[in-house]
């Protein structure tokens, strides 16, 4: 199989690109200029060499919102799988990397059948997403927050607290749940190998908290210095009304039963997530 993963200088974009290295798979890269990168010789070539080539594309690239606007951001994943299209033969295999704030609003039943109820912030991936399916892809959902691993999320979170010190809303009536970097890049080798007929996975660790019960974990062990609990309004009116929406997000995720994580956030912090990967 001729692999190609793009977003793979990204967090989760690295650890796909690593794991499957690792299995001496055909690996490929596509970079921000639309150039291809052979892993094994180091080559590049335009990325016009390669219409129709690739049995799988894994695409874990995003703009960052701190860059670009969610109107920006939906515009360029959208030009950027059109590419990945043409790059792919006929029944390849599409993954889509993509999160739970495309659901902030979904009850029980709408998350079942991958129902759309987005958080502001993404309202406009809603159109990616729908022409992604249309186009045959499938779509893994991760978490607000994936840890672990190289250059991790959580580590780099709690390092820009000022004074180590997290705020949690009150009252806390969101739950969040959490993945390991390493389990997601895992899942999808998986997909790759065994191609189930799904075309939607919700994945996380089945273990949730509240922000309060998370905000707690961080302080039992120290990798927060203090925990202070303030209003709704308060915390609104200091973080936007973006960041309190993923706040109060409330999701209980039914996780695909092709997910078996192999990680647990609960030991991860626990066992120090300083000096652990």
């Amino acid at each position: 199989m001729n692999i190609l993963i793009a977003g793979a200088t990204g967090y989760i974009g690295s650890h796909v690109t690593s794991l499957f290295r690792s299995k001496l798979l055909n690996v490929f890269t596509y970079n921000r200029e639309g150039k291809v990168i052979n892993q094994t010789e180091g080559s590049s070539s335009p990325s016009g060499n390669f219409h129709g080539y690739f049995d799988v594309i894994v695409n874990c690239a995003r703009p960052h919102w701190s860059t670009h606007s969610p109107h920006e951001i939906a515009d360029i994943e959208q030009n950027l799988l059109e590419q990945l299209d043409r790059l792919a033969t006929v029944n390849a295999t599409k993954i889509h990397t993509s999160g739970v704030w495309l659901f902030g609003k979904a009850n029980r039943a709408e998350l079942e059948t991958f129902e759309l109820k987005p958080l502001k912030a993404v309202q406009p991936d809603v159109e990616t997403i729908n022409k992604a399916l249309r186009n045959g892809w499938s779509i893994v959902y991760c978490p607000s927050l994936v840890y672990g691993g190289d250059n991790c999320q959580l580590k780099r979170i709690i390092e820009s607290l000022p004074d180590k010190t997290l705020q949690v809303a009150m009252p806390s009536d969101g739950y969040n749940q959490y993945v390991h970097v390493q389990d997601i890049a895992t899942f999808y080798l998986l997909l790759v190998h065994n191609q189930p007929k799904p075309t939607q996975y919700f994945i996380a660790e089945n273990q949730g908290y509240t922000p309060k019960e998370f905000a707690q974990l961080l302080h039992n062990a120290d990798a927060v210095r203090s925990v202070t609990q303030v209003s709704s309004e308060e915390y609104e009116s200091k973080h936007g009304d973006s960041a309190t929406e993923v706040e109060r997000l409330n999701l209980k995720l039914p996780v695909s039963q092709y997910f078996k994580p192999s990680k647990s956030i609960k030991r991860y912090i626990e066992e120090s997530i300083w000096h652990q990967t």
